[in-house]
């Protein structure tokens, strides 16, 4: 009796353990009228989900950009992970044609209606995620999307056990709810099939005059067209191409096994740079995806361009007969070798005239999530350019041939390297120091008393000249902008073309995400040598004397000879400078070269007295002072209590009483001793140095929070900015006044009116926002 007993309770638990729990149906008012997914659907999933699921950091790979996206579904694949080899790309539009395909690499749907034990349907797990929200829409806890252990739930069982677990995160996950016409509009088109009626590739006709013309040029058959074809299509892979400004379509210029006129089928490779397995066309293909800022970044096409390409590429005589170089990895994964029988002062100013583009495309690039990549620079720094007359590898036609060995880079192993594998390359570096004697040398006998001051590239005109580019780190992310932006910066880099190029190949076309960790990490530490490269050229504008306390300086605890890489020149400086502010005084002769501007609101000059914060705020001049005065370093005592990676980013309204509004972004430059390590990245961070920076406009693409703050308020939030002290219950209260909270009621409101305002103030650049790293705390269980 015993034994039965036993027996039962013992089989009871095992068919409990094993049986799936039911979940309760998903409710909603159904629709009743015809739900178009162009006009109803596709505007709520844009402002309401494809601010987080929108690239590689979407959680569970699901992208929500396009109905492809959410038809692919989501994975349990981690593209950030560790990982000891590389894994099969997965992304959208090129790894794989059709729902079925998507399937076969490990993706799952998230739009299939679920059935309990019973087979009563239940509705899909999107469904499910969004109701789970209406039962608990309050956001109690943190909420980190990129860093939070997702479950990404696969079937039914999964999602019963994630529901129970955490009451609180349904979707939009820990933001507010969507409103009950959003929400009954969205279950009832996901319950009803996902009915589609976008329509793709729809064009103007002159993007169609353009279109076919630039096709025509990119696949000419004769050699010296396919070579200039193949070196632009590796450089704008990432482009999104505007041909037409003003009607909001972009394009990518791909490679397609169908010619022009017919149906653009996309040959996939892992890189640029691959041999597609068949023969193929250069073609341009319509961007369906909605447009997010993180990766948008824009190239113009018209006729004055396809003219620049001729007089740079075909004109010039080619002291090498025009050949197709190989596609193999050790050779095509460097474009200095590859590309060798294009003249080197083309292909150089190819990259000038749209510099701000090219160095965009390593700050931002597809990555999405790039805190490893992005350590190795400081928080805010300039670069300038070495001007093609000055740049010996343009007219000394053997230095750039004698130095190709010298001049490799780690993508030219592959994507899947082993540790022994990584640690000879990296040994291998010893070659890196050799091309710096080689070019030092060189120097000397082309400019025997130095570079002078002409040699700065003046850029290409304009309101917004590109000869100085500022680069602001925000954690995990970047931004340049063209243009002197900020207070003088710590670091400054002079780029040359071969550096220029090395970086590119190196972070952007020769860069794999989905790479194993040793290949992200040999490139991590190769763009070391890269950024001292950068440095060491501007250093070397600065009377040699002067240029090792300046090293030591940017590396706190590292002596310049442990840099294995930094080689110290005896090259004189043909500057003459008047004080032994060498920095400061460069910095000012270069702005004067240039004619570029300093900043009105962050540039500090000497002997500049702060101003008190008024009692009342009438002006943007009176602002923009108060402003300034608080980018002073050790002024904001707010920044010294809030140090964490989403601490970095703020938009911030100022509701003038005429109406008008005022936005600034704020960014918070964190000071680093020494960026020359990977790891612990924490420890080496001085607060006390931090700075904060007011840009009128908008920076950057993944705010950390949104700031509202009423004119008659500006002397209460300017003295909490100023005086904030943590322990102070009054302080914490005020500052939750200003501070848009993302459980707040009103989010969503406030989210649209910054992104209807981007759209407003640049409609070509503009692009959705990312909310993934938006400040994690929401709601405590005692609020």
């Amino acid at each position: 009796m015993k034994f039965n007993l036993l027996f039962i309770l013992l089989f009871t638990a095992l068919f409990t353990a094993c049986s799936v729990k039911d979940l309760e149906p998903v409710k909603y008012k159904k629709v009743n009228h015809d739900i178009s997914y162009t006009q109803d659907i596709k505007p709520i999933l844009d402002k309401r989900c494809v601010s987080c699921h929108s690239c590689y950091n979407s959680p569970c790979q699901l992208k929500l950009s396009s109905y492809d996206g959410l038809q692919r579904g989501a994975s349990k694949i981690d593209v950030y992970a560790n990982r000891m080899s590389a894994i099969d790309p997965t992304r959208l539009f090129i790894d794989a044609n059709s729902e079925q395909e998507w399937r076969t690499k490990g993706f799952y749907s998230v739009s299939e209606t679920l059935r309990n034990e019973d087979k009563r349907q239940t509705g899909s797990i999107m469904m499910h995620y969004l109701y789970h929200k209406t039962k608990h829409p309050k956001s109690f806890g943190t909420f980190s999307p990129e860093t939070d252990e997702l479950m990404c739930v696969k079937n039914q069982e999964e999602l019963a056990d994630y529901l129970e677990e955490n009451p609180y995160k349904g979707m939009p996950y820990g933001f507010p709810a969507l409103t009950k016409n959003e929400y009954n509009l969205v279950q009832t088109w996901l319950d009803d099939g996902l009915k589609n009626d976008y329509i793709k590739e729809q064009k103007t006709t002159l993007e169609k005059k353009q279109i076919r013309k630039w096709e025509l040029f990119l696949n000419d058959v004769n050699m010296k067209h396919q070579v200039t074809a193949r070196y632009i299509y590796e450089h704008l892979f990432l482009a999104h191409i505007t041909f037409e400004k003003k009607s909001g379509n972009f394009f990518e210029l791909v490679r397609s096994s169908t010619p022009t006129g017919e149906p653009v089928q996309i040959i996939a490779t892992r890189f640029p740079f691959d041999q597609p397995s068949q023969p193929f066309y250069y073609r341009f293909r319509k961007i369906d995806s909605t447009i997010v800022h993180k990766t948008h970044m824009v190239y113009e096409m018209n006729d004055r361009k396809l003219s620049r390409y001729k007089e740079l590429f075909l004109y010039p005589n080619w002291e090498l007969k025009p050949h197709m170089p190989s596609y193999k990895h050790e050779t095509a994964a460097n474009a200095l070798k590859t590309f060798e029988q294009i003249p080197a002062k083309s292909r150089y100013q190819f990259l000038l005239d749209d510099i701000h583009y090219f160095i965009m495309t390593f700050i931002r690039g597809p990555v999405c999530k790039g805190q490893i990549a992005l350590n190795v620079i400081q928080d805010h720094f300039w670069v300038m350019f070495l001007d093609p007359e000055y740049d010996v590898a343009l007219y000394d036609k053997y230095f750039l041939h004698d130095n190709l060995e010298n001049l490799s880079i780690p993508n030219e192993y592959g994507t899947d390297l082993g540790l022994f594998e990584m640690i000879d390359i990296y040994k291998g570096y010893e070659k890196t120091k050799e091309y710096y004697v080689n070019k030092d040398t060189t120097y000397k006998q082309y400019f025997p008393k130095g570079l002078p001051l002409n040699s700065i590239w003046k850029g290409n005109g304009g309101k917004n000249n590109d000869a100085i580019l500022t680069i602001y780190r925000h954690f995990d992310s970047a931004s340049v902008h063209k243009g002197a932006w900020g207070n003088m910066p710590k670091t400054l880099w002079v780029i040359d073309y071969s550096l220029v190029e090395r970086i590119y190949y190196s972070l952007v076309a020769g860069f794999d995400i989905f790479g194993n960790t040793a290949h992200q990490l040999l490139v991590r530490k190769y763009m070391d040598k890269l950024r001292l490269e950068g440095e060491s050229n501007f250093l070397e504008y600065l009377p040699q004397h002067s240029r090792k306390e300046y090293f030591e300086h940017w590396y706190e605890g590292w002596d310049d000879d442990q840099l294995n890489v930094y080689t110290k020149t005896k090259q004189h400086t043909n500057i003459e400078y008047k004080t032994k502010a060498y920095k400061e005084e460069f910095v000012q002769k270069v702005l004067q070269h240039t004619g570029i501007k300093k900043d009105s609101i962050n540039f500090i000059e000497q002997g500049y007295v702060a101003t008190p914060i008024l009692d009342k705020y009438t002006t943007k001049a009176q602002i923009n002072e108060t402003f300034k005065t608080i980018s002073l370093p050790n002024t904001s005592d707010i920044i010294m209590h809030f140090t964490g990676s989403k601490s970095n980013l703020v938009y911030m309204r100022i509701k003038m009483n005429s109406g008008e509004n005022l936005v600034y972004s704020v960014v918070v430059n964190r000071w680093h001793r020494n960026v020359a390590f990977m790891f612990d990245e924490q420890d080496r961070l001085d607060p006390s140095k931090d700075t904060i920076n007011f840009i009128n406009g908008f920076v950057g693409s993944y705010p950390n929070v949104f700031v509202e703050v009423m004119q008659d308020e500006l002397p209460q939030f300017f003295e909490l900015v100023q005086n904030y002290d943590v322990n102070n219950p009054k302080h914490q209260a005020l500052l939750s006044k200003f501070v848009v909270n993302r459980a707040d009621e009103d989010f969503w409101e406030i989210f649209d009116w910054f992104d209807t305002e981007f759209q407003r103030q640049d409609p070509v650049h503009y692009g959705l926002f990312d909310l993934n790293r938006y400040t994690e705390t929401a709601l405590s269980l005692e609020d």
